[in-house]
């Protein structure tokens, strides 16, 4: 079998995406994955998430151990307030609902000197690397 180029390896990461959307559909209530960006630079792993249409006050980002988690909510969009009657939607493609994803840290970072901004749709959480010392050589005394 071939090598696995990066594109192909975006693709099957889409397919298994999707499927994995698809298997957490078959619930009562379908939780909507967001979609995520990862990028490395020598100071610090960036995560961007897409939350469009969420208020800065219904999400929440935290870690524990080695993963990322973020939940968000994006209340329906109703006008006329509570006592409006209910919608009939001749279409409806937005999403609502519950946001929720799960986000293995896979570079040695200090989670506690974290940061997230929240802006125009996107959630974006920077995390300072710890050097990573594992392969390096380190003389110990003898005592």
């Amino acid at each position: 079998m071939g090598k696995v180029t990066d594109d192909k390896k975006t693709v099957i990461y889409r397919f298994q995406r999707s499927y994995h959307d698809l298997i957490r559909a078959v619930g009562e209530e379908k939780v909507h994955e967001p979609l995520v960006d990862i990028c490395e630079t020598r100071d610090c792993l960036r995560i961007e998430v897409e939350l469009p249409g969420v208020q800065k006050k219904d999400i929440e980002v935290y870690t524990i151990g080695d993963k990322l988690y973020v939940r968000a909510f994006k209340k329906e969009d109703c006008p006329g307030g509570e006592a409006a009657p209910r919608k009939e939607f001749l279409c409806l493609e937005r999403e609502f609902g519950e946001y929720y994803r799960e986000i293995e840290i896979i570079v040695p970072c200090d989670s506690a000197a974290g940061r997230a901004k929240f802006a125009e749709g996107v959630l974006v959480v920077e995390l300072p690397k710890l050097e990573d010392r594992r392969g390096q050589k380190v003389n110990l005394p003898i005592e």
